[in-house]
Order: structure tokens, then sequence, then C-alpha cells
């Protein structure tokens, strides 16, 4: 495995990314990962707080459009993601922090999928109350994001391996 992380890091392209005297490729790379993770994680927060009832003049079927921005910020994040990942990878393969981002990651979306169904599926979305479990979900998603992130940063300053 760590063969092959070196073999990836070392490629031509990984070298270009970590170190190329450009903008457009680390530094452009990380902005984009950074508004990606901005668009999934601000459009997840929109609709997490009002249903934990901030802004209840705001209708929650007009929410349903924020889904849209929300897993484009999530495919640029996990391309962006990837570029990152394979300019240093074998230095972040072993680092635990990075799989508890992953991890983190993955919950927060299965959350976000949850909410999706339990809220926004069928019906008219008005019309219905918004129950606790969507309540404990939103939460719970404010709470995986926030830990996304802070295991992401972290992954630039400790390594638990």
């Amino acid at each position: 495995m760590m063969r092959l992380m070196w073999a990836l890091e070392d490629s031509s392209f990984a070298q270009w990314v970590a170190g190329a005297p450009t903008i457009w490729a680390y530094p452009s790379i990380l902005t984009f990962h950074t508004v990606g993770m901005g668009l999934v994680v601000g459009a997840s927060a929109v609709i997490d707080l009002r249903l934990l009832g901030v802004g209840p003049d705001v209708p929650i079927a007009r929410l349903t459009g924020v889904f849209r921005p929300l897993w484009f910020g999530f495919w640029l994040n996990a391309i962006t993601g990837v570029l990152l990942f394979v300019a240093h990878a074998a230095e972040k393969v072993v680092q635990q922090v990075f799989y508890v981002k992953l991890g983190l990651i993955a919950l927060a979306l299965f959350t976000v999928v949850r909410i999706r169904r339990e809220v926004f599926d069928g019906g008219n979305v008005n019309d219905r109350p918004i129950t606790p479990r969507a309540k404990v979900l939103a939460i719970l998603s404010l709470l995986l994001w926030a830990g996304a992130i802070t295991a992401g940063r972290l992954m630039a300053y400790i390594n638990l391996s």
C-alpha cells in the first residue's frame, strides 16, 4: 500500500500540484476545495438551522432548492480533495485524523440524505410539522460538519498515525 502511495506522490502530476510555482496548482485547488466546503456545509447549515427554528417565516419548501448547490459543493470537494490527497498521499494515508475526517463526512452526508427523506420527500412540505426526529438529525448534521471541518484542519498540524 505504501509503495502505491509513494508512487502516486512521486508522479509528475502530484509533483506539479504540490510544488509548481503557479497559482493554478495547489493554491487554486485548495481555494476550490474551500469554496466546495462552503457550499456543502453552508447549504446544510441553512437547512439544519431552519429545522431548529431559525427563520420561522421562511417556508420549509423554499429550501428544496438548497440541495443542488449542496451536492455541487460535495462533488467539487470530492474532486479537489483527491487532487490535494495525491500531492501528499504517503503522508495522509497514515494519518488517523484523515480517516476520522472521511468518516465524519460520510456520516454527515448520510444525515443530509435522511433529512431530505424525512422533511422534503412526499406531499406538501409546508403542511407537515417539523418532527423531533428531524430536529435531532439537524443537530447531528451541524455537529458532524463541525467535526469534519475540525478534523480536516487538524490534518495540517498533527500526525496521529
